[in-house]
């Protein structure tokens, strides 16, 4: 239980790691203030040598702050993760409270933030074993469901849309194996998503089979995930475009449209998330371990889900940034 991250912060060229239980999915709104607020938030949390640092499989949140570049790398959140049109106005708007920086996205999770600091790579990264089902393009059973979206250029006169559901991982592990169980009776010529679902999809992947180039895009950190597709598609040219999800717009030539977006609407989902109150976990993890051990169920919690730090501003302060960040956006 928990939603771990690894922060870090840079100065006078040395960093210092700092790990926390619980910030993971609130990180994009406990680091959204500006550096004055970020760099005493993540100084409140638990500093750790290097056998503090998390993996890709633990870490679902991360943060570099560079005082001496003058950079702020961070990634973790629920909606903002996910969802790749409101992440690209949010950091916009921190672009805004970071005046000065530069902000970037960290799309391969805890790689990207090791790398920055010069911590092998290779040390936070694990091999994924899925148990991979057999492949098919056929679209979910209801079309709110679609996930990730596919096409696919059979020739130059020649392409098909596939709507799918589940991640992009669960059909790119399997190779150019995939090429040949392709049926082309479950594509489209045209796609249009607004048809089948509101969200925006979390992924997608556009194969070239004349000349065996794979490109895609996910909304989700989805660590190494080049570096095992290289090998798992000997041969081919493999592109990943990290968050460009217009990447499939141009190679699908306009046969693919992904739905509308409001920025007004993603605005106020905005508002409502980076003005919500962070709440302690920690009463709800007592009560759960107390009626466990009623129950006669041996309890032993980690000691790092005890803690919890936050440094709350007001509510009026926190009003007074946004509605500067948003002014400086429509200006």
């Amino acid at each position: 239980m928990g939603q771990r991250a690894n922060l870090v912060i840079v100065k006078n060229r040395t960093y210092e790691l700092y790990y926390s239980h619980w910030c993971a999915n609130t990180l994009p709104r406990d680091l959204f203030w500006g550096p004055e607020y970020a760099t005493p938030f993540i100084e409140m949390q638990t500093k750790v040598d290097e056998s503090g640092w998390l993996n890709d499989i633990w870490a679902e949140g991360g943060a570099v702050l560079d005082v001496d570049m003058k950079k702020l790398l961070i990634y973790g959140g629920e909606d903002i993760r996910f969802d790749i049109p409101l992440r690209n106005l949010y950091l916009q708007l921190l672009g805004k409270t970071w005046a000065g920086w530069e902000v970037e996205w960290a799309s391969g999770g805890i790689a990207d933030i090791a790398s920055y600091v010069g911590y092998p790579k290779e040390k936070v990264l694990t091999d994924h074993e899925d148990d991979l089902k057999d492949i098919s393009l056929a679209p979910p059973e209801y079309r709110d469901w679609v996930e990730t979206i596919a096409s696919v250029s059979f020739s130059a006169n020649e392409m098909l849309m596939f709507p799918l559901g589940g991640g992009i991982d669960e059909y790119l592990f399997h190779g150019p194996e995939m090429v040949q169980k392709i049926n082309r009776a479950y594509g489209y010529p045209k796609l249009e998503l607004s048809e089948w679902k509101k969200d925006f999809p979390l992924g997608g992947f556009h194969l070239d089979i004349p000349q065996k180039r794979l490109e895609f895009w996910h909304a989700d950190v989805i660590s190494g995930l080049s570096r095992q597709l290289q090998c798992i598609w000997p041969g081919w040219d493999v592109i990943e475009n990290y968050s460009d999800y217009e990447s499939q717009l141009r190679s699908t030539h306009g046969l693919l449209q992904f739905q509308s977006v409001h920025e007004q609407q993603l605005l106020d989902e905005l508002t409502v998330h980076l003005l919500n109150e962070s709440t302690s976990p920690l009463k709800g993890l007592l009560y759960m371990a107390e009626k466990m051990a009623e129950e006669g169920k041996e309890v032993e919690i980690n000691p790092y889900a005890l803690t919890f730090h936050n440094q709350p501003l007001t509510q009026e302060l926190k009003a007074e940034i946004l509605a500067s960040a948003l002014k400086g956006l429509s200006s």
